[in-house]
């Protein structure tokens, strides 16, 4: 109520961590949609500020600091990569994070392909990675993480916040799909909160966790 998002979803998570360990359906079944809401509204708050999607270091030698983007787009929707890895985002998001920022970031990395550069733009932070040696597009699609979108700078979205909204569908698709799959209401509860791990503001899944935790709740 005091548009307080970024506090809510924290809140709201740390709620739904305790109640999945003590297994309490029917908190679980009560907060996810709250915790959408929250989630809903930072994405769309993030979406009133600046729209970069190119953020990219051009060589080895030339990295771009995660302190001056933080500094410089505190508010807004940002590419950022770093040169063959996702450190340099991941610190971005950490200083958004701790500074209560409505800013976000892709995982994204930048990689050299014959004359050219590629951005692999991966879901989620624990991935391992492929060294940014010269390689052919064939070579890197297989070294790199399942599920992840390869873009040309001259495909990189148009700053524009249908074309982020589309480029966070693009990543979650993949793992909402196979969490809709889940047979085992657990199994469906974890792999519909790894969907969220890849894209935090995913609707349908927070409206799928809420559904499975009602279908698990005492009589």
């Amino acid at each position: 109520m005091r548009l307080e998002y970024l506090q809510a979803a924290r809140t709201l998570a740390q709620a739904e961590e305790l109640a999945l360990r003590h297994h309490d359906f029917d908190v679980l079944a009560r907060l996810y949609m709250p915790l959408q809401e929250a989630r809903r509204q930072r994405r769309q708050r993030c979406g009133e500020g600046i729209i970069r999607l190119d953020l990219i270091p051009k060589s080895a030698a030339d990295p771009l600091s995660p302190e001056k983007i933080a500094e410089q787009f505190p508010h807004g929707q940002l590419l950022f990569a770093g040169w063959g890895t996702i450190q340099p985002v991941i610190e971005l998001r950490r200083l958004q994070e701790d500074r209560g920022q409505y800013s976000e970031t892709f995982l994204a990395a930048v990689y050299p392909i014959e004359s050219a550069r590629v951005v692999a733009i991966v879901p989620t932070d624990e991935v391992a990675l492929p060294p940014p040696n010269p390689m052919s597009i064939d070579r890197l699609l297989r070294l790199l993480p399942p599920h992840s979108v390869v873009l040309t700078e001259d495909d990189l979205p148009r700053p524009a916040y249908s074309e982020v909204m589309a480029l966070w569908e693009r990543l979650h698709a993949p793992f909402l799909g196979a969490a809709d799959l889940e047979h085992d209401p657990m199994r469906k509860i974890q792999a519909y909160r790894k969907t969220i791990r890849v894209d935090y503001a995913c609707e349908l899944a927070h409206q799928h966790l809420a559904e499975t935790a009602r279908r698990l709740r005492a009589p």
